[in-house]
């Protein structure tokens, strides 16, 4: 005889949003990333959530590095960078950070972006970037 059919959702989904540019400039400031999606030259800087969230992952690609200056990338939660998020990129092509559960949470309905800075002398300038942030959703309630 079979067992009966269960219907089972998990408490959180991960997700991983994705934003990047072409030809990271040198001296830009809390530049809003836009969202990568089906066409290029998108304008959409962020993603509206339909679930509370925390931020659990940011990883970041460069397709070369750069042999001066900085960058940096964070998550933004309406935004609003948050410092947790944020990760240092000078001389490498790939970086990725873990953050640590309850510290970057947004609700339903705000905005998840990404932003970037780079200073005067940042030398990668042919560089393109990619960035994913991982997300838990909280599946709570449905």
């Amino acid at each position: 005889m079979a067992g009966p059919i269960v219907r089972i959702t998990a408490r959180h989904a991960y997700q991983e949003y994705v934003f990047g540019q072409d030809a990271v400039a040198a001296a830009q400031t809390d530049v809003q990333l836009p969202a990568v999606g089906p066409e290029e030259g998108g304008t959409v800087d962020g993603y509206a959530m339909a679930f509370d969230f925390e931020i659990v992952s940011v990883t970041a690609a460069l397709s070369s590095a750069g042999s001066a200056g900085t960058l940096s990338v964070g998550a933004t939660i309406n935004g609003t960078e948050d410092a947790d998020t944020t990760l240092a990129i000078t001389t490498v092509t790939n970086h990725s950070k873990k953050v640590q559960r309850g510290a970057a949470v947004g609700t339903a309905g705000q905005r998840l972006g990404c932003e970037l800075t780079t200073d005067g002398s940042w030398n990668g300038t042919t560089a393109d970037i990619v960035v994913c942030i991982g997300v838990l959703l909280k599946l709570d309630g449905i």
